[in-house]
């Protein structure tokens, strides 16, 4: 599934003078500061006179959480934007602390922006996401609990505060793997964990997590403080974006799958014949499944026959069945794949691979919506939706007379062009994230992403077999597997070793090694066949296709 972008809490604390006493490791990785360079020091040193002004109104009594932004510089000029929170936590009656929690919000702010642009509403979602703040003492017990906090989960701090975490919160981490307590067990900061929590009202939601050790002046450990974020409006953007980006199981957001979604929606709702062009690997039979289960007839069969992987002799059988006694070995009679899907969909995969025989038959059945069984005289009258595919360019089989014109004029009223992958490289990204969540329901696993160096290569990679190859990739990819991320060791070794050669070279290369193949055997292409492992079908296709150059 698609991961939401979240940013990573990091949390200052000051005294009510806004004396730095702790920065967690988030703000020194986000800020590139070291906690020695500014502990001790005033807060507006480092944020300026604004955010020195927040921790003085807070320390004079405030219990508005302080909010605001600023652009952060970074040391090798790069700038990015930071958002600011700052909650007042009493610890005793006499001891005032200020937590002052950062995000960079660059990666959010231009998703929002980008978003804005088709839905406006998505403003309001920006200004609901708040964090919600509690922090505790050493004997677990709640010592704040911010307005945020209230919000997110239902409970009203004069009913918590005195109350243990767990108890409240009652969650399976909180028995197993909570965050704060491995937190304060080791003082270290945990920082974006997600979670999930039972609110008052017993509603499930998800959370995103950080958590960090109190300490004292003197650095004592005095308890410790969570930060949680409600992740519900971001899991339903991840949904919208999910719903924007995929029509079933095709995936993409570059401009020619979004025209890809277009034509399918605008065609589905017709009895149009489609034509489906594309390399091999491109998903020609998702489209094609996807207008049938979209259109009035997706509760009729929806048949697939691959023109390729019959024999001639065989395939007029299939397509339009035939009579007991018609030919050697026809002991009854069969339907075709016509008769079988009326009120339906045929999809004539590799349509190109149709001799000029059956594409006459084929064109009465679209002219007359008629024919008749091999061996047989009955005329049948069929009501089927025929759409077609191929990897080769009709129209150029067309001006060889390899295919007839006629045909392909009927064939191609509406035309649905499945642009390679390696044309559209920003899709690879979510597909990588959609075959995760594909693999890891069929493996049982919990893999979460693959790493930047895998990314990087497969968004380098020319992908010959395009979305076929990179499902089988991952798929690989989760059978080496062991942890929760794929490395570069886990790829194909095809992907890892060197980028392949250019279709059309690798084209030329299989030709040259078919011409001396068929030259060793004298022409005999059963021979040939077998020495190149290929059944003698596929030989002779590719030897027509080689002829007809």
């Amino acid at each position: 599934m698609f991961k939401p972008i979240i940013s990573k809490a990091g949390v200052i604390i000051t005294d009510s003078e806004g004396k730095i006493l702790f920065v967690s490791p988030g703000v020194e990785e986000t800020l590139q500061i070291k906690q020695n360079e500014w502990k001790g020091k005033k807060i507006g040193k480092l944020f300026g006179v604004e955010a020195q002004e927040k921790i003085k109104q807070l320390s004079m009594g405030r219990k508005k959480i302080e909010e605001g932004s600023l652009e952060w510089k970074k040391r090798n000029g790069t700038t990015f934007l930071l958002s600011l929170s700052f909650q007042a936590i009493s610890m005793d009656k006499s001891t005032l602390k200020i937590v002052v929690i950062i995000h960079e919000i660059t990666s959010l702010h231009n998703l929002f922006t980008e978003l804005l642009r088709e839905k406006n509403r998505l403003q309001a979602i920006l200004e609901s996401i708040n964090e919600g703040v509690f922090t505790i003492d050493p004997y677990w017990r709640i010592t704040s609990f911010n307005r945020a906090a209230e919000r997110i989960t239902g409970y009203q701090r004069e009913e918590i505060l005195g109350k243990k975490c767990y108890e409240v919160f009652n969650t399976p981490l909180c028995q197993t793997n909570c965050p704060l307590k491995r937190s304060l067990s080791g003082l270290f900061t945990i920082e974006g964990e997600e979670a999930e929590i039972t609110t008052k009202n017993g509603k499930k939601i998800p959370i995103s997590v950080s958590t960090a050790p109190l300490v004292d002046e003197e650095g004592e450990f005095i308890g410790g403080v969570e930060v949680f974020r409600d992740l519900s409006e971001l899991k339903k953007l991840e949904e919208e974006i999910r719903e924007r980006y995929s029509l079933g199981s095709i995936i993409g957001k570059s401009p020619q799958m979004q025209r890809v979604y277009e034509l399918i929606h605008l065609v589905s709702q017709t009895d149009t014949h489609v034509l489906i062009e594309g390399e091999t690997g491109t998903g020609k039979n998702l489209v094609a499944k996807t207008i049938h289960f979209l259109s009035p007839r997706k509760n009729k069969p929806f048949i697939t026959i691959s023109c390729a992987a019959i024999p001639e002799q065989l395939l007029e059988s299939e397509l339009f069945g035939h009579e007991k006694g018609a030919f050697t070995g026809a002991t009854a009679r069969k339907l075709g794949k016509f008769e079988l899907a009326e009120g339906g969909t045929v999809f004539l995969d590799e349509v190109a691979e149709l001799s000029p025989a059956l594409q006459a038959k084929v064109l009465r059945v679209i002219e007359d919506k008629e024919f008749e069984r091999v061996g047989g005289t009955e005329t049948i009258k069929v009501d089927v939706r025929i759409i077609s595919a191929t990897n080769q360019n009709l129209k150029e089989l067309v001006e060889k007379g390899r295919f007839r014109e006629d045909l392909y004029y009927r064939l191609k009223v509406m035309v649905i062009h499945l642009p390679p992958l390696r044309e559209r490289r920003e899709d690879i990204p979510l597909l990588v994230n959609f075959f995760i969540e594909k693999f890891n329901q069929k493996f049982g696993k919990n893999i979460k992403k693959v790493s930047p160096q895998v990314m990087d290569l497969l968004l380098d990679y020319e992908w010959p077999g395009n979305v076929r190859e990179l499902e089988n990739a991952i798929e690989h990819a989760f059978i080496h597997c062991k942890g929760e991320i794929i490395h570069r060791e886990h790829l194909p070794e095809e992907l890892t070793r060197k980028k392949p050669l250019p279709i059309g070279e690798l084209r030329k290369m299989e030709e040259e090694i078919i011409r001396k193949t068929l030259a060793e055997t004298g022409g005999n292409k059963s021979k040939a066949a077998k020495l190149l492992g290929i059944s003698r079908t596929t030989l002779w296709r590719k030897i027509k296709k080689m002829e007809g150059k």
